[in-house]
């Protein structure tokens, strides 16, 4: 991902404080984004990963960070994801399959991009 996991004094850190770090960098306040996604969304945490995700429509006017409770969702938003090789962490843990997933580069202000489930599948 776009954060460092070691510190200064050369210590890994852990998943909770490079996700701290991550919405720091971002300026944005991440106990209001994991409140709304433990109501709404999927939380998933291990010791190397984070993830913050979400059923949304890929084609909707509505920015996925902003959808809500979406009916005839085609698409898993990932809003957040710290770790190494989140994206497969993501595919093998999901809930259940959607055509698509999608995700955006916060750091580098890219836009989302949602991409077929199915070419991801066959990177594996």
């Amino acid at each position: 991902m776009e954060t460092s996991s070691v510190r200064s004094n050369g210590i890994d850190m852990n998943i909770l404080e490079r996700t701290k770090n991550f919405y720091e960098e971002c300026n944005k306040d991440m106990f209001k984004d994991i409140s709304a996604y433990l109501a709404y969304g999927y939380i998933h945490k291990t010791p190397e990963s984070f993830i913050l995700a979400k059923t949304v429509k890929s084609d909707s006017e509505i920015h996925p960070a902003e959808q809500w409770n979406t009916t005839g969702a085609d698409a898993w938003y990932v809003h957040v994801a710290i770790g190494d090789d989140w994206i497969m962490d993501w595919i093998n843990l999901m809930p259940f399959p959607l055509p698509k997933v999608g995700w955006m580069r916060q750091l580098k202000k890219k836009p989302v991009k949602f991409w077929d489930l199915e070419s991801i599948l066959r990177r594996r």
